[in-house]
C-alpha cells in the first residue's frame, strides 16, 4: 500500500499519470485498462494506482457517453459527418467503420480531457515539490503506526496546507523551551517540528532554507481522546500529548504557543480569557501564532466556513457553532491584550482567507506591528 501510494511522486510525474490515466481510460479496449496501467506506470516509472484511477473516468455510469461522443468526434474528425442516431442506420454501419471513428475520437477526445486533468493535477499539486517535501514526507510516514486514515490524512495536509511550510522554513518562531500547540489535531505540527530537528542534526536540512525553530519541549493539547491517541502513537517521546481543553487547565509557561484554526471554536468570552491567559504565562521573547479566517474575506470566506461546517456533520458535532472575526477585530483584540502584532496573508495557494498572526509581548523588542 505505501508503494502503490508514493511512487512516482512529485508533480510533473503525478500530473503525467493522471493525463494518461485519462487517455487510457478513453480508449475502447474495455477489459484491458489495468494492464495498460501497469504497463504503462512500470515503463514510464509513473504512479500505477493513479494511473488506473484516472483511467476509471470510463465506467458504467459514463462509458457509454463516452463512446457516443467518441463515435461522433471520429466521424467528424475522418470524413467530416455525423453518425445518424438510429437502429436502422447503426444495422447499416459497416463494423470496421465503426471502430475506427470509435478509436479516433477516443485518441482525440482522450487527448483533449487527459491534458485538461494533467495540468489541473500540475496547478494544484506544484507546491508540493518544495525542498521541504521529503521532511514532510518523513513527518506523515510516522502515522502508518496509527492507521492508513492517518497517514493519508497527513500526507494531505502536510502537502497542501501553506501553515506548516511557513512555520519551518521561516524565521517566525524563537528555539528552546516549551513549544505549546492549542488543538493539535493528530500533532503535524509537532511530528513535523520534531523531523525538522532530526533533518538539521542529520545534514539532511535544506542548505537554502535558514535553522528550523528547536524547542526543548513539544506539547500538544488535544480535546478528543482517539485523535490525541493518534499523535501520541506518531510522536512518542518526541512531544507529550495532553487530553483536555485548554480553558480548563492552568496554562504553563511557554516560550512558544500555537493556535492553529482552534479559537473560532470557542466563545468570544472565552477567546479573550484564553489569549489573556497565554499572554500572562509567556515568556520574554516568546511568540504565539494564530491562524485564523478573516470573516471580511469575500467568498474566500464562505469557503472556510462551509468547510469547517461540513467537517462538523461529517464527525456528528451537530451543535457545534463558530465563532469569526475580521482580520482588523483579531489584530484589535490582541493589541488591546498587550500584544505586538505582526500579519500574514496564510491563504496563499488555497481558495480560502485564512490570515497568520504572530504575536509578541510588549516586553519583546524583536518585533514591530506590521499590517501588509
Amino acid at each position: 500500500m505505501y508503494q502503490a501510494r508514493t511512487e512516482g511522486e512529485g508533480s510533473t510525474r503525478e500530473a503525467v499519470a493522471i493525463g494518461l490515466g485519462v487517455l487510457i481510460g478513453f480508449s475502447p479496449f474495455y477489459g484491458l485498462h489495468l494492464a495498460i496501467c501497469l504497463a504503462a506506470g512500470w515503463l514510464l516509472r509513473l504512479n500505477r494506482l493513479k494511473l488506473y484511477l484516472a483511467a476509471n473516468v470510463s465506467n458504467p455510469f459514463v462509458a457509454p457517453v463516452l463512446v457516443l461522443g467518441e463515435l461522433q468526434a471520429g466521424a467528424w474528425i475522418t470524413r467530416g459527418e455525423w453518425h445518424t442516431l438510429s437502429l436502422e442506420a447503426a444495422r447499416e454501419v459497416d463494423p470496421w467503420v465503426f471502430g475506427a471513428d470509435v478509436l479516433v475520437g477516443s485518441v482525440v477526445l482522450g487527448g483533449i480531457f487527459g491534458v485538461l486533468a494533467g495540468m489541473a493535477t500540475w496547478f494544484s499539486t506544484r507546491g508540493q515539490d518544495s525542498v521541504l517535501a521529503p521532511i514532510m514526507r518523513r513527518a506523515a510516514d510516522r502515522y502508518m503506526r496509527a492507521s492508513i486514515t492517518a497517514w493519508e490524512f497527513a500526507r494531505a495536509k502536510l502537502r497542501a496546507d501553506p501553515i506548516y511550510g511557513a512555520v519551518i522554513a521561516r524565521r517566525l518562531l524563537p528555539s528552546g523551551g516549551t513549544l505549546i500547540d492549542v488543538g493539535c489535531g493528530q500533532g503535524l505540527m509537532l511530528a513535523l517540528l520534531a523531523e525538522a530537528a532530526r533533518a538539521w542534526d542529520s545534514g539532511a536540512w535544506p542548505a537554502s532554507l535558514p535553522p528550523p525553530p528547536r524547542a526543548d519541549h513539544l506539547v500538544g493539547i488535544e480535546t478528543r481522546h482517539r485523535v490525541a491517541r493518534m499523535a501520541r502513537r506518531a510522536l512518542g517521546e518526541d512531544a507529550t500529548i495532553v487530553v483536555g481543553d485548554a480553558r480548563d487547565h492552568a496554562l504553563r509557561e511557554a516560550r512558544v504557543r500555537l493556535f492553529f484554526d482552534v479559537l473560532h471554536m470557542i466563545p468570544f468570552a472565552d477567546q479573550e480569557r484564553l489569549l489573556a491567559a497565554s499572554a500572562d504565562t509567556l515568556e520574554p521573547g516568546g511568540v504565539i501564532l494564530v491562524r485564523e479566517a478573516d470573516a471580511a474575506g469575500g467568498w474566500r470566506f464562505v469557503a472556510v466556513s462551509a468547510g469547517n461546517r461540513a467537517k462538523a456533520l461529517v464527525t456528528g458535532s451537530w451543535r457545534q457553532t463558530f465563532h469569526f472575526r475580521t482580520a482588523d477585530d483579531w489584530t484589535e483584540l490582541f493589541a488591546r491584550l498587550g500584544f505586538r502584532v505582526s500579519r500574514f496573508s496564510a491563504g496563499t495557494g488555497t481558495p480560502f482567507a485564512n490570515v497568520l498572526f504572530a504575536l509578541t509581548d510588549r516586553r519583546s523588542a524583536s518585533a514591530s506591528s506590521t499590517r501588509p
